[in-house]
This record gives structure tokens, sequence and C-alpha cells, in this order.
């Protein structure tokens, strides 16, 4: 330690510079403390400023939930006719396209053949109970047999069975219509020889019409027959009728369930093969319509709407309950709230806004409607 003291006093120079840097080190902490301070001092003075977001109070009302289904209309009954009897087609009565009633006639077949076979039968068969009268008196004076007497009773039953035969040869030759509708196609023309089994038309009945759609497994139980459902056809017209069938056995490959619905046509004015849009209620729930435009998603890919309550954003998980032309229709808002219209994609949940109400003390319902039509 001596020897460093000794030193300086031979070398003043260092004295003086190791004051100065100890100089130097005192006077620049005071001026970083003083910046320090005064970074502080204007952070604190300076205040970050809100989102500003626009909010507008929505009253909830019930709304029927439902199912919305795809479907195509089709005919109650379909039925293809056909010859029983080999024939000439003789005349015909009804033209393609037009409707008919149960028990009116559609085509005659030449029946002449059929007559004359069945007035032989017919002649026969008093023939037959002529010998069978004979037979039975003889064998009461012991002039017949037993066998005789069997004999003469299979040829009066054959008889009979041929009658009949050619009686119903006789009345099939009109073909008739078997139920109400419409000959949608006619395979037969004047002239033409029939044989067992030929086409003759195909006979739709469409009083009730029948749409029929399919259901997914989630869906189904929550129907039952008897259900009142809407049908929005594509032309715009709207159907009423109520569901008559559910299928117990979902289809393969999809796992959908075939639905039927019966609607009422009695003047046949809509037409099978139409796709049309069905709309089955469930039950009631309350719900707010919105614009789609004010959904959003959170972190966690959950589809919602964000609403303030005491000046912060909450982010509220939302049901679809239907939609319509005017907006979307949403449950899990309570009854009442107050939704950002604007800004909601700048702010996160829990974030502290600056509210901007529009339409104070107004249900929003219409104005949201309004914007959901733009």
């Amino acid at each position: 330690m001596a020897f460093i003291i000794n030193k300086l006093r031979q070398q003043p120079a260092w004295v003086a510079l190791i004051i100065f840097i100890a100089l130097c080190l005192w006077v620049a902490s005071g001026m970083l403390k003083a910046q320090n301070e005064n970074d502080s001092a204007k952070r604190k003075s300076i205040e970050i400023p809100l989102v500003k977001v626009t909010v507008e109070h929505v009253t909830a009302h019930e709304v029927t939930r439902e199912i919305s289904l795809y479907g195509r209309t089709e005919p109650d009954r379909i039925a293809t006719l056909r010859s029983e009897v080999k024939g000439l087609v003789k005349e015909v009565h009804v033209q393609e396209g037009e409707r008919v009633s149960q028990g009116q006639k559609i085509i005659s077949i030449e029946k002449r053949d059929a007559v004359s076979r069945l007035q032989s039968a017919k002649a026969t068969l008093k023939q037959r109970e002529v010998e069978l009268k004979g037979v039975q008196s003889l064998k009461e004076q012991g002039y017949q047999s037993q066998t005789a007497l069997a004999q003469a009773i299979a040829n009066l039953e054959m008889a009979k069975a041929d009658m009949v035969s050619f009686e119903l040869a006789v009345f099939k030759s009109q073909i008739i219509a078997p139920f109400d509708g419409i000959i949608n196609q006619r395979f037969v023309e004047v002239g033409d020889f029939l044989q067992d089994g030929d086409k003759i038309a195909i006979l739709v009945d469409l009083d009730p019409l029948v749409i029929t759609a399919n259901v997914t497994e989630i869906n189904v139980h929550a129907l039952k027959t008897h259900q009142q459902a809407t049908g929005r056809m594509v032309s715009g017209d709207m159907l009423q009728g109520k569901i008559r069938y559910i299928s117990s056995i979902s289809e393969p490959g999809t796992n959908t369930f075939k639905i039927e619905v019966e609607v009422p046509n009695p003047d046949y004015t809509q037409m099978a093969g139409m796709s049309t849009e069905l709309a089955l209620p469930l039950k009631t729930t309350w719900a707010m319509r919105i614009s789609p435009a004010v959904m959003a998603l959170d972190e966690q890919g959950n589809l919602g709407v964000k609403i303030v309550v005491n000046e912060h954003v909450k982010f509220v998980p939302i049901d679809i309950v239907k939609s319509d032309s005017q907006g979307v229709w949403l449950s899990g808002m309570g009854q009442q709230a107050d939704i950002i219209t604007l800004g909601h994609g700048f702010v996160r949940d829990g974030d502290k806004v600056q509210v901007v109400r529009i339409d104070e003390g107004r249900h929003s319902s219409n104005s949201l409607s309004s914007k959901a039509n733009q």
C-alpha cells in the first residue's frame, strides 16, 4: 500500500485522472436517475385510450326451434296397370294426363271369344247338373256305384270352375282404375294385341302429396308422427302437412332416417318430383335475431357474440336456433344483452372499452334486421 502511495506522489497525474473518472461517474448516475424519474412521470401522465365500440341493446323473443331438411315431393301411390287376359285393344277411354276416378274404364279389350267360351261353360254346367241328378237317382235305386257318383260330382265342380274362369275373363277385358288418380303414362293404342302381363298404363295418386326427406340420427328422436310440418317449394309455394311416417332403420352409408310428410292436394295443383325445403318445428326458446356479421370466434374456435357488461367485453358462446331472410336467431344470451355491432374485431374477452350506444331505449331487433338486409 505504501508503495502505491509513493508511486502516486511521484506521478500526481494519476491522482487527477482517478478524481476525474469518479466525478464523471457521479454526474452520470445523477443524470440517469433524473431521466428515469422523468420517463416514469411521463408514463403516469399519459393515459392509454380505450377502444371505442358501438353497442346495441337487444331483447330476446320466444322463437320456435326448427329442423330444416331438403326433400322432394312424391305421389302417395303409383300403380302399373297390366293385362290379365289375351286380346285385341278395342277402345281407349282415357288419355295421358287425364284424371280418373276409382272404377272408371281405361281401356276395353275384345271379349267375343271369352263371351262364347262363357256361354259354352254355362251349357256344360247345366249338363253336369242333370247328370249328377240322374246318377244320384240311380244310386238310390242301387243301380250306380259310389265311384260313378263321385265322378259326377267332380264333373259338376269342374264345370263351375270353368264358368267362373270365363266370367272373370269377360270382366277383366275391361281395365278399370283401382283408385282415384292421374294417368301419367299409357303404353297401348287401339289395335294393339295384349298378352298376359303386358303394361297398359301408370296411374299415380297425388292426393295426398308426400314430401320425403332424411333426418340425422341426432334429430330423429325429436320427431313424432302427426307432428306439423311446413314445406317451401322451389316455386315459392308453401305447403302445410303432418308427419305420417318415420323409418325405424337408418339408410346404409348415411345413417339418416327417412320421413314422410303428408300434404293435402285435392285439386292436384302440386306436382310430384319437386325439390322442397322442410321446416319441422320443435320446442320454443328465448332467442335474439341479429345480423351474422356480428358473430365472431374466440381463441378456441367457438362461435359466439361479444357483448358489453359493465364496460368490459364478454364473449358469449351461442346456439343458432334458426335463420331467415332478415338474420339469424341465437339463444344463450338470456333475455336482454348489449351486443357489440361495430368494433368487435378489435377487442377481446375482458377488455375495457368505451361504449357508444345506438337507438337508446328502442328494441334493436328491427335495426339489426335492417343491417342483415343490407
